[in-house]
């Protein structure tokens, strides 16, 4: 696999306002790739199960798109790149990471593997070091940086949000309906962190026995769980269309 040379992040710029974490998120990776030191690319691979990717700035040039990604505008949960010449991003490699949140004045923090500037370190997707940054160039409409969403249905949200399995565990299911093959369990109240959510099969919940057709992907795969499994909402969401 190859490694960017990314140093990522804030380096060069001084007197970066920083946003804290909120997530700490569970991921499905190997015994043999817990928690090691990431480059910006490693932690977005790990994260999507990528493999032969180039240094960051170049994911934008066919990488992403070949790998079933498309563009779309600034939204949570997003994959963000940025060029060499964007303000904070490494000069020679670019930068990558995953857009944590939207500023007004359209600066946005980033969630990222090797980021130099940010919150305190923590684990998440196999690295040891990944934190959240924020950039103080504005990032939206900026010609220099894109963002990446896997997929092209118009339906999904992204946002990111966490809730707790129910007491017995829950499915895991490679898609938004009971007839999913399923690929993996939750254990009773596990926390699960999620990157988006939309509608699929309708099931009866699981505390309140109401139906409720919200679907739950968990973050950076393309798998998903059943609202009515698991206690928590997606944000801005109702249990029926």
């Amino acid at each position: 696999m190859k490694i960017s040379k990314n140093l990522t992040s804030v380096k060069a710029i001084a007197g970066m306002t920083v946003i804290a974490a909120t997530l700490t998120t569970s991921f499905f990776v190997a015994p043999a790739n817990a928690q090691r030191v990431c480059w910006c690319t490693d932690y977005i691979a790990n994260r999507f199960g990528l493999s032969g990717y180039p240094d960051a700035g170049d994911w934008d040039n066919g990488y992403l798109q070949s790998r079933g990604f498309i563009r779309v505008g600034a939204q949570p949960g997003a994959i963000v790149v940025m060029e060499r010449s964007f303000p904070g991003s490494n000069t020679s490699a670019g930068h990558i990471g995953i857009v944590e949140s939207i500023f007004p004045d359209g600066r946005i923090s980033v969630r990222g593997g090797h980021q130099t500037v940010g919150n305190a370190l923590f684990n998440e997707a196999g690295c040891s070091n990944v934190r959240i940054t924020t950039f103080l160039t504005p990032a939206i409409n900026n010609p220099n940086v894109s963002f990446w969403v896997r997929g092209n249905n118009p339906n999904i949200r992204f946002v990111n949000f966490s809730a707790l399995a129910a007491p017995e565990g829950v499915n895991i299911r490679s898609g938004t309906s009971t007839n999913a093959p399923i690929v993996g369990r939750a254990t009773p109240n596990q926390r699960l962190n999620f990157d988006a959510w939309t509608y699929g099969d309708s099931v009866a919940d699981r505390w309140i026995n109401t139906p409720d057709a919200r679907w739950y992907r968990i973050a950076g795969t393309n798998n998903w769980v059943a609202s009515a499994l698991v206690n928590g909402n997606a944000p801005g969401s109702s249990p029926r269309p």
